[in-house]
């Protein structure tokens, strides 16, 4: 379950719950909670560590948006759901890596070097596309694939599928492993170190979601609205460097 972050009651103001990640999702909320209350809005923030809670509370009603998650990932949800949560506005994209310790290029990646990739089936599609477009694989042509539909592997890379959050701390046990930004901030790693980066890829955008009975509400519009304007396009591209970048 998340923790709650500044989440105190104001008098008078209309709550608004909203689930996220704490990179840098949960940081550019509390950014816009200022503004949230001058439109009578209590923003409250709660914090999670994986992907699996805050769209099934969503769902249930415990929390009226989330912001942590891309179109294909909530599309993802949906589709083996049978909900239908609504992407609300894109924020801002991070970029998905491939990291090493030990191996210097793409290029130097040895035979049997053992890969550590996302467990969820959005994102190991996402990697084995990467890897097929370094040349480093070939992949069946389907929507999601699976480390069963890699076709051709002429270095017999090894896969290892893990839950994203244990993946920053792991870098040590494998030749080369995939992460997100938002890990590569919490654990110190410089996006500039990665061996390759899909960085700025609008498909990949994160996006606000809310419900479909709550999606044109007033306190998520405000949301909206304060996460789109030009105030929180400075604030990400200050604050981040360029490791985050405005998708809006």
């Amino acid at each position: 379950m998340g923790n709650s972050v500044r989440a105190v009651a104001t008098k008078g103001k209309r709550p608004l719950r909203v689930g996220a990640t704490p990179v840098p999702h949960a940081e550019i909320l509390d950014f816009v909670r200022d503004p949230l209350a001058d439109c009578g809005i209590d923003l409250q923030i709660e914090i999670f560590e994986s992907f699996d809670e805050p769209n099934e509370l969503l769902v249930a009603g415990r929390l009226q948006a989330n912001f942590f998650q891309y179109r294909p990932f909530l599309d993802n949800f949906n589709r083996l759901t049978g909900n239908a949560l609504v992407p609300v506005v894109p924020v801002h994209t991070e970029p998905f890596g491939l990291y090493s310790m030990t191996v210097t290029a793409v290029e130097a990646i040895p035979r049997y070097a053992e890969i550590a990739l996302p467990s969820d089936p959005v994102n190991v599609d996402r990697s084995l596309r990467m890897l097929t477009e370094l040349g480093l694989i070939t992949r069946d042509p389907v929507g999601f694939a699976t480390v069963y539909n890699v076709r051709e592997n002429p270095r017999a890379l090894l896969f290892k599928q893990l839950s994203s959050w244990t993946l920053a701390e792991v870098r040590a046990d494998f030749d080369v492993v995939f992460l997100f930004g938002n890990q590569a901030m919490e654990w110190g790693v410089d996006i500039g170190s990665a061996l390759h980066c899909d960085q700025g890829n609008s498909a990949y955008a994160e996006y606000l979601v809310a419900r479909p009975d709550n999606c044109d509400s007033y306190p998520v519009r405000a949301l909206a609205d304060a996460l789109n304007r030009e105030q929180t396009r400075d604030f990400i591209l200050t604050t981040y460097a360029g490791q985050v970048l405005p998708a809006f």
